[in-house]
């Protein structure tokens, strides 16, 4: 999944255990329906990928790129709970997977093919390859 938004706070690495590292980060997500509800998002990156967040700064729109993973855990009096983790490992500029995704002006974005002259759909006929208008409507 990928979701595009502000670059909010990003926390220290923690060691949990001798081959475990973990980074946090949140992401402010513009909210469709109403700017002053903006969704706060708690992502982590983990071990080698601790070192994404590296070249970003708070304030920055980025494109995260992650999965969500989800666990259940049993506490010591027999409640249980289930734990979700928004696992990112991909970061990237938001502005830089936009500009990749506009068409540039030099480079014009290339047209699919297009019937030359009717501009309903075509069919083959059982004699040969003209072509007639497909009539598939119910009515």
């Amino acid at each position: 999944m990928e979701l595009i938004g502000k670059l909010e706070e990003v926390r220290a690495a923690v060691q949990r255990t001798a081959t475990f590292t973990v980074r946090e980060f949140v992401l402010e997500v513009e909210n469709q329906r109403n700017t002053q509800w903006n969704d706060h998002i708690l992502f982590q990156v983990s071990n080698n990928n601790v070192g994404l967040l590296d070249s970003f700064s708070v304030g920055q729109m980025i494109k995260v790129t992650f999965d969500i993973q989800g666990r259940r855990w049993t506490g010591q009096d027999g409640t249980q709970r289930v734990f979700n983790t928004l696992s990112a490992w991909r970061i990237e500029s938001a502005e830089n997977s936009q500009a990749a995704a506009a068409p540039t002006a030099s480079a014009p974005a290339a047209q699919p093919a297009q019937p030359s002259s009717p501009a309903q759909p075509t069919a083959q006929s059982a004699q040969g390859n003209d072509l007639e208008p497909v009539n598939d409507l119910p009515f």
